[in-house]
């Protein structure tokens, strides 16, 4: 075997380079799906399974959250919780029997829910009734525009919060100077003006300046984030900010802003054009609306089929087993 290998081996060598690549089996794409998003000790999380733990959310907590931060924000409360539950594993939490029968439980009443959901309640929530729901009520599913905005902010004392810096402004001359002694530093930074790289790295090296500067001298509890107020939509921010923020062209610093809690720089980081979710997207919403509205047909559902299968099963009952937890 050994005799037959080195042939072979020889004249592998002795092939052209571009020979072996072209020989080399090229790696499959990752698709979006199974791209990872978050790794916890160990456990990954693709991007498909975030999407569907976001589309298991109720439309008023799906609502709160692309109100402050989207599926971003719920990653890092998911993470948070993720990193509980592999603690109470850990710790064999999840063998205890008590525990054992609430999660068989919660396993039992999701597998009831889905079935209702999904096969006893189908010919009320229709594949037609939601294309129909979702054509006739437009106005539930459009989406504002977001822009992702970082500041730097100096508050005049006793508002100003200590930073990193260990400096804060004192009164409102000292803020003044200070916001304009940041923007002078930010002016002379060399990454504020990298003209020789292409556009997205420049408007990142922009946001790493503004980033860096907001941590060393920001004065509110976003300069550990790098003065990063998430991504907003109008109305969310004080209107004086939000302003000067929506007139503000992506990756460019603004002048020196007053508003009631200081004098800011602004830096808008990113933006998401408004517009209508599409019908895919909306689905788990349009369901639950229908599954409300269609709430005592789907009822009448339930009871038919369990009348049936009470009158088809061999069901005994012991009353006498019963015990009263009252006495």
């Amino acid at each position: 075997m050994k005799r037959f290998l080195l042939p072979i081996l020889a004249l592998l060598g002795v092939l052209p380079l571009a020979a072996q690549q072209n020989a080399t089996p090229q790696k499959a794409p990752i698709a979006a799906a199974d791209r990872i998003v978050a790794t916890i000790n160990g456990e990954t999380i693709t991007s498909g399974e975030l999407d569907l733990l976001y589309s298991r959310l109720g439309t008023q907590m799906r609502d709160g959250y692309e109100q402050s931060g989207g599926k971003e924000a719920f990653l890092e409360n998911y993470l948070r919780k993720r990193l509980v539950i592999q603690e109470a594993i850990k710790a064999s939490f999840d063998k205890k029997p008590d525990v054992q029968a609430e999660l068989a439980a919660a396993r039992e009443s999701a597998l009831f829910d889905r079935y209702i959901r999904d096969v006893v309640a189908a010919p009320v929530v229709t594949e037609k009734a939601m294309r129909d729901y979702y054509d006739s009520h437009k106005s539930e599913f459009a989406v504002p525009e977001k822009f992702r905005v970082r500041h730097i902010v100096a508050t005049p004392a006793p508002g100003a919060v200590m930073n990193s810096s260990g400096n804060k402004a004192q009164n409102e001359s000292e803020a003044q100077a200070k916001i304009a002694r940041i923007q002078g530093e930010l002016h002379t930074d060399p990454r504020m003006e990298a003209q020789s790289i292409n556009p997205e790295a420049r408007r990142q090296a922009v946001v790493n300046a503004f980033a860096q500067k907001a941590a060393q001298y920001s004065e509110d509890a976003s300069a550990p984030k790098g003065g990063d107020l998430g991504w907003v939509t109008k109305g969310q921010l004080d209107p004086t900010f939000e302003e000067a923020a929506l007139n503000l062209p992506v990756g460019v610093v603004s002048g020196m802003i007053k508003t009631q809690f200081g004098y800011h720089l602004i830096l808008v980081e990113a933006r998401k054009a408004g517009g209508t979710a599409s019908f895919e997207a909306s689905r788990a919403r349009i369901r639950e609306a229908l599954m409300a509205e269609g709430a005592a047909d789907v009822m009448q559902s339930v009871t038919k089929l369990t009348n049936e299968l009470r009158g088809q099963s061999k069901i005994s009952i012991h009353p006498e087993n019963i015990t009263d937890d009252t006495n």
